[in-house]
């Protein structure tokens, strides 16, 4: 779905997609802190804000809005690193084929708007103007410009950012069974995206 059929929408469909867009603001920008009003001081050391856009996503069930940054804006540095590691594809296959064998329990989780879990570190000042069409709505205020508290989607460290944070999370997480038992996690030596459940007693 493009920015141009939701913003040329009427009615009810409209209604819905500014609710999805309520729901973004809310549960994710708002709720982690992500953002906030840009000062004079900030806007003065920065200069052009980067754009933001929307990217719009429908199903039977529901509509979604992820707001995100224009990061093609960005001055690109071939030496930064801006990716984040993740599991090898044997290594998935390896994990799953063993629990099928060994007849263990197999989950999945998502993390809801992950990279925004992750903050942007202190010396670096990254300034927005809020997606167009949520001023047309009257969610931001005509003029605003957001500076940015977390890795929101579309910033080119952003993968790299929620990488780092995501890492020092699981290397602290402490499992206590009602046993009394304590379990831990060990990272890979093969495979840093892979974890293992260890006994922490």
């Amino acid at each position: 779905v493009t920015t141009k059929e939701v913003n040329s929408s009427t009615g009810g469909q409209q209604e819905r997609w500014k609710l999805a867009a309520e729901v973004e603001m809310s549960d994710n920008f708002l709720s982690t802190g992500a953002f906030h009003e840009s000062t004079a001081e900030e806007r003065a050391k920065f200069g052009r804000p980067l754009p933001m856009l929307c990217v719009w996503t429908e199903n039977a069930e529901l509509r979604k809005c992820r707001a995100c940054v224009c990061g093609n804006f960005q001055d690109e540095d071939p030496t930064l690193q801006a990716w984040t590691a993740q599991a090898e594809p044997s290594s998935l296959f390896a994990s799953l084929k063993l629990a099928r064998l060994r007849k263990w329990l197999i989950s999945k989780h998502d993390v809801k708007g992950a990279f925004l879990n992750a903050s942007i570190p202190d010396d670096r000042v990254i300034i927005v103007t809020p997606p167009p069409i949520w001023v047309k709505w009257g969610l931001v205020r005509p003029g605003v410009t957001w500076t940015l508290d977390k890795a929101v989607y579309g910033l080119r460290e952003s993968p790299k950012w929620w990488g780092d944070e995501r890492d020092a999370r699981l290397s602290e997480i402490k499992y206590v069974c009602k046993s009394g038992k304590s379990f831990m996690l060990e990272r890979c030596t093969a495979d840093s995206q892979l974890w293992f459940l260890k006994d922490a007693s």
